[in-house]
């Protein structure tokens, strides 16, 4: 079976890149399927992972001089993204920028999937109908665990009808949190089953064994977020750096540099891209993380860990990507506000016997799903 896979393989996030390769390797390896990325990433997401910022905004010129004052740097951090993608990712030999390019595509493959990552958030930078497979006429369709991003479509603006036509055509429907499923279920009267993200799909052992991950002769804490410009958030980073003696190592390359995060004590690693993720989450003593991803991995590696968010966010109910995860392993403890965390004791252990157990039954479940397509 020649399969196409629809999913946000090519931008510069960890996280996104893993689970292609997850659910790629999972195809191929476990089910002998020809299986390609279909390499398509249009104008939003070319600009979130470029080297020169084209919005015509005010942060985008401090982008711009900030990365031109440290293009070495940053020339690295964005060919070690690129080099997996190269080494590790099987990838459609023309690549696709727009929707209409994509008319006719389907002609090469047996079935399409759709997911994971967040390809069904219409509120995106990066977003496109063309993750809905929109363009895509008389072929088999699936979805494989997308995920909404917390946006429920049905108040986002956009033409439901013509979504509800999009989903009309899929032969199998799942996605990844219980908002998505309930606001799926508003817009079609459908209820999508559930399936865990890609990155269920291997376990600890598989990971590692794919990968040569280096050790990392120190004790330190990986700080693994997103939003690195908040000032509370690193002066918490310093104190439990300072409490324990250990440094806080991050690996976002260009925040580092814009927040000038070295002024808190805060380190960059001295690679970045999925490899440099994994060693990192391989070897911490302690994972502090704002990522969906960064969550999952440090259950997958039993990980001492925090699932963190920013103090002005609040626990938005809408946004349930972390907190449905951390119910599903039974961790919702470990969700907190970042400035609580010095005060907290952070290096408590967590007894990965049950979660264990729970992160086995979603990945059965997980393979039952991929079954009932794929036989």
């Amino acid at each position: 079976m020649r399969i196409g896979i629809m999913t946000f393989h090519a931008s510069h996030n960890c996280g996104s890149m893993l689970q292609a390769y997850a659910l790629q390797h999972t195809l191929k390896e476990k089910y002998n399927a020809d299986v390609e990325l279909i390499d398509f990433a249009n104008a939003g997401s070319r600009n979130m992972y470029s080297m020169i910022d084209l919005r015509l905004k005010k942060d985008a010129i401090k982008n711009n001089i900030n990365n031109i004052r440290y293009r070495k740097v940053l020339k690295q951090y964005h060919a070690e993204y690129e080099d997996f993608k190269n080494k590790y990712l099987i990838t459609s030999k023309k690549s696709y920028h727009s929707v209409n390019e994509l008319v006719g595509v389907e002609k090469d493959y047996d079935l399409l999937i759709s997911g994971g990552d967040q390809v069904w958030n219409v509120r995106c930078p990066d977003a496109d109908e063309a993750y809905y497979l929109s363009f895509a006429k008389n072929v088999r369709k699936v979805s494989y665990s997308p995920s909404l991003g917390g946006v429920n479509i049905n108040e986002a603006g956009v033409d439901l009808d013509k979504y509800r036509e999009y989903l009309a055509d899929y032969e199998q429907v799942s996605v990844r949190e219980p908002n998505g499923q309930k606001w799926l279920k508003e817009l079609t009267g459908n209820e999508y089953k559930i399936v865990a993200d890609p990155v269920f799909l291997l376990s600890q052992e598989d990971w590692t064994e794919q990968f040569e991950l280096p050790e990392i002769g120190e004790k330190f804490i990986f700080n693994y977020a997103f939003f690195h410009n908040r000032v509370d958030a690193n002066t918490a980073m310093q104190k439990i750096s300072q409490e324990t003696g250990m440094p806080v190592y991050v690996m976002d390359t260009k925040s580092w540099t814009l927040y000038h995060l070295d002024q808190y004590g805060i380190k960059k690693y001295g690679h970045t891209g999925p490899i440099a993720f994994l060693t990192l989450m391989k070897n911490a003593e302690l994972v502090l993380t704002q990522s969906f991803h960064g969550t999952v991995f440090s259950a997958l590696f039993h990980k001492t860990f925090w699932s963190y968010r920013n103090p002005y966010a609040g626990k938005k109910p809408s946004d349930d990507r972390a907190t449905a995860i951390l119910e599903q392993l039974g961790l919702l403890d470990r969700y907190v506000v970042i400035d609580e965390l010095p005060s907290m004791d952070y290096m408590k252990k967590i007894d990965y016997s049950s979660t264990d157990g729970k992160i086995e039954k979603l990945r059965e479940d997980a393979f039952a799903y991929i079954d009932s397509f794929m036989n």
